[in-house]
């Protein structure tokens, strides 16, 4: 035997607004990150755009040929050296010096090994230069003065790993950043968005009682009026049940509305489950002047004392509409059997409604399990109803068929 799939039923409230806040973050890291590498991408180019070339001093040596008057540098070379605005200029190992090329006015001819010292790691009279050493020779290359700076620059190794950690926490700040940002976003939209469509069913419902009103009104005139055809009353009669429809349909809008998300005030009170049961089903008993009405109410000993903080109106609406889709929809007999039963079960408490109807298509099943929104189906209209009456409370709700023919709804509460 096929084992039967069991499906509850919690808040959607919370798992929406995480999916979203986890869409927020992803998508504001995307967008940091976009950012950053725009940037790094536009530093780099203006960088690009401002970096110096520097023209190594073994390339200017390659570029020098001897001759008879002394040293000459080729033409390629010396448009290089001009184009980027450097100087050049070949030292022996003493120091004098045996060529150069655009070296500034004031700079020496010789150069003592104190000042060649100095010259590899700093200025030369404030030009910043780079060396080329040899055995024999020394190439000092040049750049005009203010177009680098050039000091060398040493870090302790405990400062070094002190740096990592504080990058490393920078890191985690700035996601923290990223993900409190998201949750503020995403709870600011999430409660616009609610907000919005709230006030805007209710407006629309506001506006939609008032004409309603007054057509159930003349048709409850029109329907008590002697003077009129038999067929017209008869007609208004129907004008005015629809009416009536027309209005349940606007309230259970309304309702379903504020309960999806959470905008239905919960007049929270202590109160005993077994005994709003029990007045439920008195009242449709009382009701059902055919006899066809069969409501049989079990409750456990312990569960009749059992209390739960709810709202009573809302919950007495739940479970009326349990029962009036078992007799709307039953159409499995013509008497309509509903089993009512209550039980304990450690901190919680479970309320099972069983029916002896035909159950619930696969359509009305997957619909009732299914967390998306979907089409408004009016045949489950009440069940949808149900079921986040129970999710306000804080409970859960599964709805099923039964093996031996019928629907049940189970609902489990904490007790107070």
């Amino acid at each position: 035997m096929k084992k039967e799939k069991v499906f509850y039923y919690r808040s959607g409230k919370l798992a929406r607004t995480f999916r979203y806040g986890i869409f927020m973050t992803l998508g504001i890291t995307l967008l940091v990150g976009v950012l950053n590498l725009a940037i790094l991408l536009v530093s780099l180019s203006v960088y690009k755009n401002k970096n110096i070339i520097y023209i190594g001093g073994g390339e200017i040596r390659a570029a020098l040929s001897m001759t008879e008057e002394g040293y000459v540098l080729g033409d390629e070379m010396a448009q290089r050296l001009a184009e980027e605005k450097q100087w050049a200029m070949l030292l022996d190992g003493e120091g004098s010096e045996l060529w150069s090329y655009r070296k500034p006015a004031e700079l020496a001819d010789s150069y003592s090994r104190a000042d060649i010292a100095r010259m590899t790691r700093w200025y030369l009279d404030g030009y910043p230069v780079w060396l080329r050493v040899w055995e024999d020779e020394i190439m000092v290359v040049g750049m005009e003065k203010d177009t680098v700076w050039k000091y060398p620059i040493e870090f302790s190794i405990p400062w070094i790993e002190f740096i990592k950690q504080v990058g490393l926490y920078f890191l985690m700040l700035n996601l923290v950043w990223i993900v409190l940002l998201s949750a503020f976003f995403t709870r600011r939209f999430m409660r616009t968005r609610e907000r919005a469509r709230i006030e805007w069913i209710a407006g629309i419902s506001h506006d939609i009682r008032t004409p309603l009103s007054m057509v159930m009104g003349y048709a409850d005139t029109l329907e008590r009026n002697g003077e009129l055809s038999e067929e017209a009353r008869q007609q208004a009669a129907v004008i005015r049940n629809q009416s009536v429809v027309m209005k349940e349909l606007v309230e259970d809008l309304n309702l379903t509305s504020q309960l999806e998300y959470s905008m239905q005030p919960l007049r929270m009170e202590r109160l005993r489950p077994a005994q709003a049961i029990r007045s439920v089903a008195a009242a449709f008993l009382n009701d059902d002047a055919e006899g066809g009405l069969q409501i049989e109410v079990e409750i456990g000993g312990k569960a009749e004392q059992l209390t739960m903080r709810a709202d009573e109106q809302l919950l007495l609406r739940a479970f009326r509409n349990l029962i009036l889709n078992s007799i709307k929809h039953g159409g499995q007999s013509e008497n309509v059997e509903i089993q009512i039963r209550m039980w304990e079960a450690r901190r919680r408490f479970l309320i099972r409604f069983e029916d002896n109807g035909i159950g619930y298509s696969e359509e009305i099943l997957h619909r009732l399990r299914n967390r998306k929104k979907m089409e408004a189906n009016p045949n489950i209209r009440g069940l949808e109803i149900v079921k986040k009456i129970v999710l306000a409370h804080g409970g859960r709700v599964r709805f099923g068929n039964r093996k031996e023919g019928g629907s049940f709804c189970e609902m489990w509460f904490l007790r107070s």
